[in-house]
């Protein structure tokens, strides 16, 4: 059993941590969310490798294998010492690219068709946490945004989500796109993972723990509303 520490500025990797608590069940998960430093996509690359380098740091000092569950710091940390959430870039040219301002300059993505949603990430953030208080996460709201930057590209059959906000909206882009088939990341993620972790025969829990405010509550209901997992959860660590 492995401790698998994941790495966020937010929410955003909770779609990640979703994803791996099922592929690698029984295993102990430590999420740090820097929201002290959110959004890492408004960051120069010199500011947020500082960031990475300390983050990367505290993740090591709670977990076995680490993961950066965010697209923007996978692009930018140049370091092989951690697992790295990265967007396929070897699709059909005619797929739809979603991505942060960052990680587009730093991939230089080959697509034909790249979406402007600069501040997207963060929108997500805001209103899901305020949409989650309500007992519900709805994000429709989001929708005459996502209209006036990816309507134009209905009709694409591929859409690629290199961000792990994201997936959040994955029905709010189909109301407008259609049908597609979306792409994250995960599974290549998981795919390298599995090299050094396997499934688990632990119980498995999950520590929450933060940069900032500590926003746990928060986190516990929206991981449980989207994710509907029997993980247990820790208080956070310090």
């Amino acid at each position: 059993m492995a401790t698998i520490g994941i790495l966020d500025s937010g929410i955003g990797g909770l779609t990640t941590l979703n994803v791996l608590t099922k592929r690698f069940s029984g295993n102990d998960f430590y999420y740090l969310a820097d929201n002290l430093n959110h959004p890492f996509g408004t960051k120069d690359k010199c500011q947020l490798q500082k960031i990475l380098d300390a983050d990367v740091s505290k993740l090591k000092s709670h977990s076995d294998v680490q993961v950066l569950a965010c697209n923007t710091a996978s692009s930018v940390y140049e370091c092989d010492d951690v697992f790295k959430l990265l967007p396929p870039l070897s699709l059909d040219n005619n797929a739809l690219f979603m991505a942060t301002d960052t990680t587009i300059e730093r991939l230089n993505p080959h697509y034909a068709k790249i979406a402007d949603t600069s501040d997207l990430a963060s929108m997500i953030e805001i209103r899901t946490k305020l949409s989650v208080k309500r007992g519900t996460i709805d994000l429709d709201s989001l929708i005459p945004y996502l209209k006036k930057r990816i309507g134009k590209f209905y009709g694409t059959k591929d859409v690629i989500l290199a961000c792990s906000h994201y997936p959040y909206i994955k029905t709010q882009i189909e109301k407008i796109l259609g049908n597609v088939n979306f792409h994250d990341g995960n599974s290549t993620l998981c795919a390298n993972l599995s090299t050094r972790v396997s499934k688990g025969s632990g119980q498995g829990k999950i520590t929450f723990d933060f940069t900032g405010t500590n926003e746990q509550k928060t986190y516990e209901k929206i991981f449980f509303s989207l994710m509907n997992t029997p993980y247990a959860i820790d208080n956070p660590l310090r």
